[in-house]
């Protein structure tokens, strides 16, 4: 057993760094003036799946631009960096913002989560040069989001480019390459859910890794586990590049867009105030001070925060979300330690346990223990794939049977539950765990379809209806 949890470490590396390979400075890959060559006429106002990249036919990217797109002007980009390189899927999520707000969207179809940094690089350089090339891009205003892995990419690309204006990162914010001359002149978001596995490294990143670097940056925590954020949260980061935009350019500062804004954040203080919650207050007026400084007269913000900073109240929660962390990280160390020795029935009586403390304990130790459980959910998920890869179906049967003790409605446990079935010839289990599968999320229909763990079984009646099942839903 020991060694599929020194294989899971490896693995674990992999998914949340993307890789560890200290590489750098990268090269200037994003030109700093627009292009020459005449501008394409794409698609405008619907999702394009996928744009073969011109600089090397196997890449791709999803793109959308604005209904109002014209050649004839320059538009900022968002370059998005998905974990599975899935560019659709974020694309697709905040389309209507890139209307809102005028943004070009390109989702890398190529960086994921695995793929070494220096193919990375690569898979980025072409990304730029190609959409650069063909789109009408304001290569002042060029951003980089990301989710999980592709947050650590994203990070590591902007700390490392000079012509990247900012970067917004979504439940990861460590760099996925170190960069040994990283900059300071960009902005940088971290968005996270308070039930994300990666919580405290975000809020870390925020309080303690950019407290001491010029670097303007600001956090943003939404009711979630470790998914991209809705469109409502992610609003938030365009407005962050818009207001980053205009401080950095006065003359394009829009005074109404301004006030309009900073009248719904104030808003949200005098509801906090109202209720008497000093902590939500503080933070709120925090992140108020760090979106519009230099922008309007926050005298009225400063006149809240100073006060509250030296609040007993707001300290000691300071000083309890500081034990929280740190219990936490002992919870990962020991559940973790328990992969490698303990057997389905003491999983059962723990999560089971766990389940009770979240109903039952206070806030705060809620949250903490549904990080907990989304964190044990990732690690049985890679145990039971790396041990399926090993072709050890012994082991990863039963990482699996942890996976769904862990996390019962996730279809991707159930998904590879009937891979193992159906790898022992179990058909009758294959197709109930197909049906649970089903039965919790899962519409893709291409990868069922195309998986060979089911050919023994794809001619049946009850394959077909699975099948059916999807395409009806």
């Amino acid at each position: 057993m020991q060694k599929y949890i020194s294989f899971f470490f490896i693995c674990l590396t992999i998914t949340f760094f993307s890789c560890s390979s200290d590489s750098g400075k990268t090269d200037k890959v994003v030109e700093t003036k627009d292009t020459i060559p005449a501008k394409e006429n794409f698609a405008k106002g619907q999702l394009i799946e996928s744009v073969a990249n011109l600089f090397e036919s196997s890449q791709s990217y999803a793109l959308y631009l604005p209904a109002t797109y014209s050649i004839e002007k320059t538009y900022p980009v968002m370059y998005i960096f998905d974990a599975h390189g899935t560019g659709k899927l974020p694309v697709s999520m905040y389309k209507n913002l890139a209307e809102k707000y005028g943004y070009i969207l390109v989702g890398s179809n190529n960086s994921k989560n695995g793929t070494p940094w220096d193919q990375t690089q690569i898979i980025a350089n072409n990304l730029f040069s190609d959409s650069q090339q063909r789109l009408s891009i304001n290569t002042n205003r060029i951003y980089v989001l990301g989710f999980s892995g592709g947050a650590r990419v994203a990070n590591a690309l902007c700390m490392a480019n000079g012509s990247i204006a900012g970067a917004i990162c979504c439940g990861a914010a460590a760099p996925a390459a170190n960069s040994k001359d990283p900059r300071s002149n960009y902005t940088f978001l971290g968005i996270c859910g308070n039930q994300d596995f990666n919580y405290i490294e975000m809020r870390k990143y925020d309080m303690v890794d950019l407290a001491g670097r010029p670097v303007k940056h600001a956090f943003i925590e939404f009711d979630g586990k470790h998914e991209w954020p809705k469109e409502e949260v992610m609003d938030e980061a365009f407005l962050w590049n818009e207001l980053g935009a205009m401080r950095k350019d006065p003359k394009s500062k829009n005074e109404a867009f301004v006030k309009e804004n900073i009248a719904r954040y104030s808003s949200q203080i005098k509801n906090a105030q109202q209720k008497n919650n000093l902590f939500e207050v503080y933070n709120l007026v925090r992140r108020t001070i760090n979106f519009f400084d230099g922008l309007t007269d926050l005298k009225e913000y400063y006149d809240i925060y100073q006060p509250l900073k030296e609040n007993a109240e707001v300290d000691k929660q300071l000083k309890k979300e500081e034990e929280i962390w740190k219990k936490e990280e002992e919870l990962k160390a020991y559940y973790t330690e328990g992969f490698q020795s303990k057997n389905i029935d003491w999983w059962k009586q723990e999560v089971n346990s766990i389940n009770k403390k979240i109903k039952s304990t206070g806030s705060d130790q809620v949250l903490m223990y549904k990080r907990i459980l989304d964190y044990l959910s990732l690690v049985a998920y890679l145990q039971t794939t790396n041990t399926m890869k090993q072709q050890n179906f012994p082991a990863a049967k039963m990482f699996c049977q942890i996976y769904l003790t862990v996390d019962p409605t996730n279809n991707e446990a159930h998904y590879l539950n009937a891979t193992i079935m159906a790898t022992e010839g179990k058909d009758k289990e294959t197709i109930t765990s197909l049906n649970e599968c089903v039965k919790n999320g899962f519409d893709d229909i291409a990868r069922i379809e195309n998986d060979n763990t089911f050919v023994k079984i794809k001619e049946s009646t009850e394959f077909k209806e699975v099948l059916k099942t999807i395409v009806e839903n």
